[in-house]
C-alpha cells in the first residue's frame, strides 16, 4: 500500500503498449511514448499553474545529465520531493529536470512513489529559451553553464535563482525532509549557514515586490560575475554579497526583517539546519536517533548535507533519525527501495 491521503491504491506499473490506459493516478500531462516512456512537459507550456497562487510554488531542480534523456532520482531525492508534497497538500510541487525529456516506470524506478500525489508536477527545462528575457540571457545564449567545472552546480545555482525570479515561490535542495507546512514560515526569506554565509539551498521570494527585486539582483550579479571555476562562487558567495548590501549589514545573524526593511529576512540556522557540520553524519547513527529527532520538534524542515552525507548507506530498516524521518514523512520513498536508503 501507498501512504497517500490522495489516492487509496497504487496501480501495478506494467505498462508495455501504447493501448494500456493510463494508471488512474498519472496525470494526463504526461504522454505515453511510442518507446514506453512517459514525456515530461516542457515547464514554458504549462506557465498558467505556475503563476496561480504562485506563492504555493514549490521548486526542486535536478540538473543532473541523464544518458537518453530518461529522468531519474535516488531514493533521497524522492523522499525530499515527497515530504514536500506530503506536508504541504495545498502547495504545488513541481520537480524541473534539465537535461531529461522523459520518464519511465522501469527505468526511473524512484519516480514511481511521486506518481500518486496530483500536488507534485514533473516538468523539463528548456535551456534555449527558459533565460529569454531575462538578465541572464545573454550569459545563456553564450553557452556559459556548459564551460563550468562544477556543470551540475553551478546550473542549478543559477536556474533556482531564474525559475523564483520568473514564477516565484520556494526552492529546495534535494537534500531535506519538509515535516510541516511551509505555510508556517514568512514571505520572503533565506537562511544563514551559521559560518558568515547565507545558504542557497532554500529560497522563497516572491514573484513581485521585494523578492522579486531581490532575485532579479542575483541574477545581474551572475551575469556580471559569473565564475565557472569556483564552486561556491554562484551559490552562497553571491547571495550573501547581495543581501550584505540590501540589508546594509555584513553578518548574516543580523539579516532581520527589521533590518532589511520590513519585507525580507535571513531566518537563523537552526531552522533548518538543526545538526550542524561536523556532526551530520548523527542523522545515520544509532545511538544519536533520540537527540536528533529531539532537535526536529516544532521545526519544519530539516537539512541534511548531501554534499557530506551521500557516500553513507543505509539500511532500510536501520535505527537512524533519517529512516525515522523517512517512515513519517516520505514513507513511499522508503517502502520503495529494496535494501538501502
Amino acid at each position: 500500500m501507498w501512504h497517500t491521503e490522495a489516492v487509496e491504491e497504487f496501480y501495478s506499473p506494467d505498462i508495455t503498449t501504447e493501448t494500456e490506459p493510463d494508471p488512474p493516478y498519472m496525470q494526463r500531462s504526461y504522454k505515453l511514448q511510442q518507446t514506453g516512456n512517459y514525456q515530461l512537459p516542457d515547464l514554458e507550456d504549462n506557465e498558467a499553474e505556475l503563476y496561480f497562487q504562485s506563492h504555493t510554488n514549490i521548486f526542486f531542480i535536478i540538473s543532473t545529465i541523464f544518458q537518453a534523456g530518461l529522468a531519474k532520482l535516488n531514493p533521497r531525492q524522492t523522499c525530499a520531493i515527497e515530504s514536500a508534497a506530503r506536508s504541504n497538500p495545498e502547495w504545488k510541487v513541481f520537480v524541473l529536470f534539465v537535461s531529461a525529456t522523459e520518464f519511465s516506470f522501469f527505468n526511473s524506478p524512484n519516480i514511481v512513489p511521486l506518481l500518486p500525489y496530483p500536488n507534485v508536477f514533473l516538468r523539463r527545462v528548456n535551456m534555449t529559451t527558459f533565460g529569454l528575457g531575462s538578465p541572464v540571457e545573454e550569459m545563456f545564449e553564450r553557452g556559459a553553464l556548459r564551460n563550468s567545472s562544477f556543470i551540475v552546480e553551478h546550473t542549478s545555482d543559477v536556474l533556482r535563482l531564474l525559475t523564483v525570479y520568473k514564477y516565484g515561490g520556494t526552492y529546495l535542495d534535494t537534500d531535506v525532509v519538509v515535516m510541516k507546512s511551509l505555510d508556517e514560515l514568512p514571505l520572503n526569506y533565506l537562511v544563514s549557514e551559521g559560518d558568515g554565509f547565507v545558504a542557497n539551498g532554500i529560497i522563497n521570494l516572491q514573484a513581485s515586490g521585494v523578492g522579486h527585486t531581490l532575485a532579479e539582483s542575483m541574477l545581474r550579479d551572475v551575469a556580471k560575475n559569473y565564475s565557472a571555476t569556483e564552486w561556491a562562487a554562484n551559490g552562497p558567495f553571491l547571495v550573501t554579497r547581495i543581501l550584505r548590501q540590501y540589508c546594509n549589514v555584513t553578518e548574516p545573524w543580523h539579516m532581520t526583517r527589521e533590518q532589511c526593511g520590513g519585507q525580507f529576512g535571513v531566518l537563523p540556522p537552526d531552522q533548518f539546519f538543526q545538526v550542524f557540520y561536523p556532526h551530520q553524519s548523527w542523522y545515520f547513527e544509532a545511538n544519536r536517533t533520540r537527540e536528533v529527532m529531539e532537535r526536529m520538534k516544532g521545526k519544519v524542515l530539516t537539512h541534511l548535507w548531501n554534499k557530506l552525507t551521500n557516500g553513507i548507506k543505509l539500511k532500510k530498516d536501520a535505527d537512524a533519525a533519517y529512516i525515522e524521518l523517512a517512515r513519517l514523512y516520505c514513507p513511499n520513498a522508503l517502502w520503495s527501495v529494496k535494501e538501502y536508503f
